[in-house]
């Protein structure tokens, strides 16, 4: 023990103490088994969204009526809004939307309060639209869909659904949204004869029958003796009811009732979505969680619910679960952990391979052991198990056990020179405690900056930095208080231990390598330093001609294929609706000769909508009479060789396609953040350049290899008839909104009341018969009423003329807008390199020809934020690296040696993707932050030795060559057990797993290439800069 004296500082205490530090153990034990048991699973991290929702509803209003009137001036109000990022708009047939996006961190209570305050500052909308409703939009996700089938008659179904809703509801499943359940009206219909022979219009029945029909308390009576409320029930609830209201006596004296004049009929209200499942009416009940909560627990809530309801349920009522999400989850997390025992096995057998076992013994145990404590950490911060985080938990795998091989690979070494048990864990620990925190601080220096990662993208991957940066700092806790004492009492017993003949022939063996045929390729590196630099220097040239000759694209976010086809088709508005629900009867019956012509089991589940149909992305929709979809789920893609590219080809070549048919698509949803491959957004002042544009645009898109599924935001919509009123109509007395009144109630009827029926609320309706209301010839007998109660022909009035319509107008930041979304097949094609195309020749000829303005948006708008975030982070990190480096080193030319191993390791990372056949991701680019923080690790390791050794004298030459040679074993460990983490990974074939695969060829390819040249250009460099500092010991 001579030179050594123990201290009681905290190392000291905790490697002298074993009991202290089994507690210590002890404790980080238990609180990450009580974070572990608390954490919520689910697929994607938590994170709110900044938005806020403001929406209008103005029944029976056109698209550009909904603009005008609505949009607009919420808009102009809503641009004062404080900290206002983004603001968008839809105005749709009978509704507009705005929605506005608030900077992350956002206080969302107040920012709703401010956004209602400007709604309510708007005082000239119109006055029979709907009260403006301002939300703040809350992220679900999906547990499941299930699908409600049986009966004939969807009406026998509706009891039974909303009971169903109430009680899955009270079970605990955050949201339940419902569709195929149209909403209804009871339409009063009465023949323009019969209110011509009464003499009264559809406003003055409808008064009359709201006055009737009403429940209304009437106040309290007898209050100093027995106290009676007295009050009416006499609001109408189905056809016979309101059949019976009187409305005018006639000349005899006898009443007239609404059941002589009209036909009543309890029905869908317009433009409702009906769906059916195996040629039966459905209802389908989408079932969602809160982000609070557990994807897992939910889906076993639904579960455990529908285990105890099956049997109750009516006769031939059936129930049946698809799209469930929660299974994906569920398997996708099982791969992952799959994939991380792989890794632990590996990363263990390495440590029993290179270290003494015991000594491997106690540096297995903290891999637990700071695992356990990164959960608790995580449980505390909100966080939850998804795939992300358990990937940054894989990734950690082999940067976990790093600090620990370092401080027991040292201490082991003194050990064997006869150092004391105490004296070596103890000494060990101190002697690593400035090159391990330094290399634990570069890490968390190149990692800090991915936190600050701004978007849905930093979102997303916000998990990675932060589970890293955790175990990181467990680490060391570990390393140096926990770990010191198990070596102590290691190493007492370790002179009693019999050493193995394998453990002894692997020693003598690695001591032959290290010390023959090493030392003499180190020793080459040295003494021919300017070849060593120039063979790594070739390496960079190798890559700088692989991008410069396009052999290596970029992909923002690769897309993970899903289970979900969609077959969505889209008519000319106006077209008779049995024309579109036999079109997607053709469709189903193709879908399953599809299925017998590719071998038969594929399809898993299929439904079919009328009056909805999906986008591309296969999750937005869009409803109308025009529009009808099949929604198939097929089986796994991993349990399947063909592909949804395959399936939709073979089933889109059995499809005869009619006339009137404006859009058909075939669309599979894909995993990873919201988005399209190409979106090109086009501002102007007119929808009609705007949409002449657009389909300029998509034409030119389609014409580019690799791209499908193209199409815009801006469809068309029915035929419009605009009307003015004329002098003469103007002389009678009426005006355009009195005109505008009578007609919208003669055709989409007037509004006399509403009244809740369980959980549904029921439309009252008076209107014109539907073959008056579905007829054009109508408007050529159509009467208006004129002030003094008469009447005259419409076109006496009004002078109409035709105009083409849209079924929805959007706004970008005030500005009409029209989107153009297409997908790329990567395997033939680049988005970014589409989108270069489209640059520099499609979209300036657009802009010159319709006087429009153009932007890439959705992913591209995020890449290119991403990419901003991440300069400035590189910047950042590899400053912070200096600065730790040159604080360890006390030298401003020593942390450039080590940090100039960094762009190798980029080169190996990329080299890495072109060898595999992968793609360059975002991904990729975390991965390469990663990396720059992992290869400086093992050079600051060796440049420490190095410092030693010359502080004891030894030569440049001889010190440099020393310190690659006796820290080998150590920086092989540390690179091997962070390589054989990933390793599984790496060659995982499941495509659920493809879109983490980039970060890992990151971090182990490039770190399997910069641990080359650590040991011999870093060797090279350090010499040549000693050399030139100290000119008097340069060799010959």
């Amino acid at each position: 023990m001579t030179g050594f004296q123990h201290r009681n500082d905290l190392i000291g205490i905790f490697a002298q103490n074993k009991v202290a530090a089994n507690l210590l153990m002890i404790i980080m034990l238990l609180t990450g088994a009580w974070g572990l048991s608390n954490l919520n699973v689910q697929f994607f991290p938590n994170f709110e969204l900044e938005i806020v929702q403001v929406r209008t509803v103005w029944a029976g209003a056109s698209a550009e009526d909904v603009e005008r009137s609505l949009t607009q001036p919420l808009e102009n109000a809503l641009r004062s809004a404080d900290d206002l990022d983004d603001m968008s708009s839809t105005s749709a047939q009978g509704v507009s939307v705005v929605t506005l996006e608030f900077p992350e961190g956002s206080d969302m209570g107040d920012k709703v309060s401010r956004v209602e305050e400007l709604v309510n500052s708007v005082r000239n909308l119109p006055q029979d639209s709907e009260r403006t409703e301002v939300t703040h939009l809350a992220r679900y996700e999906d547990i499941a869909r299930m699908m409600v089938y049986g009966p004939d008659d969807l009406r026998q179904l509706r009891p039974l659904v909303r009971r169903l809703e109430r009680e899955l509801l009270d079970a605990g499943i955050s949201r339940v949204q419902i569709n195929g359940l149209p909403e209804e009206e009871i339409a009063i219909q009465v023949p323009r004869r019969h209110l011509e022979d009464l003499s009264l219009s559809l406003d003055q029945i409808s008064q009359k029958i709201n006055a009737t029909s009403r429940d209304l308390p009437a106040g309290m009576l007898g209050r100093d003796e027995s106290g009676v409320e007295m009050r009416t029930q006499s609001q109408r609830r189905d056809e016979k009811g309101f059949a019976d209201l009187p409305i005018i006596s006639d000349e005899n004296g006898r009443l007239v009732l609404v059941g002589d004049v009209a036909e009543i009929e309890r029905r869908a209200r317009p433009n409702q979505v009906t769906m059916t499942y195996k040629g039966k009416p459905a209802v389908e009940m989408k079932l969602q969680r809160a982000t609070t909560a557990d994807s897992l627990k939910s889906a076993e809530i639904m579960n455990n619910y529908l285990a105890d309801i099956r049997p109750r349920l009516p006769q031939g009522v059936e129930l049946v679960l698809y799209d469930e999400n929660w299974q994906l989850i569920k398997d996708r997390i099982n791969l992952l952990l799959k994939n991380g025992l792989g890794g632990l096995i590996l990363v263990v057998g390495i440590l029993y391979l290179f270290l003494n076992g015991r000594v491997a013994t106690w540096v297995t145990v903290g891999i637990p052991v700071s695992f356990m404590a990164t959960l608790a950490v995580m449980y505390v911060a909100g966080g939850s198990i998804n795939m992300i985080s358990l990937f940054a938990l894989i990734m950690a795998l082999g940067i976990i056990v790093d600090d620990a091989i370092v401080v027991g690979e040292d201490a082991l070494t003194h050990h064997q020179t006869g150092e004391s048990s105490l004296e070596a864990a103890e000494g060990g620990a101190r002697r690593m405690l400035a090159p391990v925190m330094s290399s634990s601080l570069t890490t968390i220096a190149a990692f800090i900056p991915l936190f600050v990662v701004s978007g849905l993208i930093g979102k997303f991957l916000g998990d990675i930095p932060f589970v890293i940066v955790c175990v990181i700092l467990a680490s060391l806790i570990e390393s140096f208080l926990v770990l010191p004492g198990h070596l102590r009492h290691s190493f007492k017993g370790m002179t009693k231990a019999k050493i193995g003949s394998f453990r002894k022939r692997w020693d003598v063996r690695f001591d032959e390598f290290r010390d023959g045929t090493f030392q003499k390729a180190v020793t080459w590196a040295v003494d021919n330093r300017m070849a060593t630099l120039a063979i790594a220097l070739s390496t960079i040239i190798l890559l700088v001609g692989l991008l410069a000759g396009g052999r290596m694209g970029f992909t923002f976010f690769p897309s993970v294929p899903g289970n979900i086809v969609v077959a969505s088709a889209s008519f000319v508005s106006g077209t008779p609706p049995e024309r579109v629900h036999a079109f997607i009867d053709h469709v189903e019956e193709q879908l399953y000769e599809t299925d017998k012509a590719l071998g038969g089991g594929l399809v898993k589940f299929a439904q079919v909508s009328k009056g909805m149909s999906y986008l591309s992305d296969a999750i937005q929709s869009q409803k109308g009479d025009q529009f009808a979809s099949v929604f198939v789920e097929l089986i796994a893609n991993d349990a399947r060789e063909v592909t949804n590219d395959q399936f939709t080809t073979k089933w889109e070549s059995l499809i005869t396609k009619p006339p009137g048919l404006e859009y058909f698509s075939m669309a599979a949803r894909k995993g990873g953040p919201p988005g399209r491959d190409l979106e090109i957004r086009l501002t102007g002042s007119t929808d009609t350049e705007l949409k002449m544009a657009s389909l300029e645009l998509t034409e030119a898109i389609k014409a580019i290899t690799g791209t499908r599924s193209v199409e815009d935001d801006l469809p068309f919509g029915n035929l419009q008839l605009m009307y003015e009123l004329n002098a003469t109509g103007a002389a009678l007395g009426l005006s355009t909104d009195g005109v505008g009144r009578q007609l919208r109630a003669a055709l989409d009827g007037q509004l006399v009341q509403i009244f809740n029926e369980g959980d549904d609320e029921i439309e009252v309706r008076v209107m014109l018969p539907d073959d008056e209301r579905h007829r054009l010839s109508t408007l050529e007998s159509f009467r208006i009423y004129l002030p003094n109660g008469n009447t005259v022909p419409l076109s006496s009035v009004v002078d109409i003329k035709e105009r083409r319509g849209f079924k929805a107008l959007r706004h970008a930041d005030g500005q009409l807008a029209v989107t153009v979304l297409a997908d790329v097949n990567t395997k033939v094609a680049n988005a970014n390199a589409i989108r270069e195309q489209l640059a520099a020749s499609v979209l300036p000829q657009l802009v010159e020809k319709y006087d429009v303005h153009w932007a890439f948006t959705g992913k591209a708008e995020d890449q290119e934020q991403t990419k901003t975030d991440m300069k400035q982070g590189a910047l950042f990190a590899l400053a912070m690296i200096y600065i730790v480096l040159a604080w360890v080193f006390s030298s401003y030319g020593w942390p450039l040696v080590v940090m100039a191993i960094i762009p190798f390791g980029i080169v190996g990372a990329l080299m890495g993707h072109f060898f595999m056949g992968i793609t360059p991701t975002i991904l990729s680019m975390f991965g390469v932050f990663a990396l720059s923080g992992i290869v400086v690790n093992d050079s600051i390791i060796l440049v420490v030795f190095y410092k030693q050794l010359r502080e004891k004298g030894e030569s440049i030459r001889d010190a440099v060559i020393a310190a690659s040679r006796l820290r080998l074993r150590a920086v092989l460990l540390t690179s091997l057990t962070t390589i054989a983490g990933l390793l599984p990974l790496l060659f995982e074939t499941s495509l659920q797993a493809q879109f983490l695969i980039p970060m890992a060829v990151s971090i182990s390819f490039g770190l399997a290439f910069a641990t080359f040249l650590v040991l011999f250009l870093v060797p090279a460099l350090l010499s040549a800069m000693e050399y030139r500092l100290n000119p008097a010991e340069k060799t010959a």
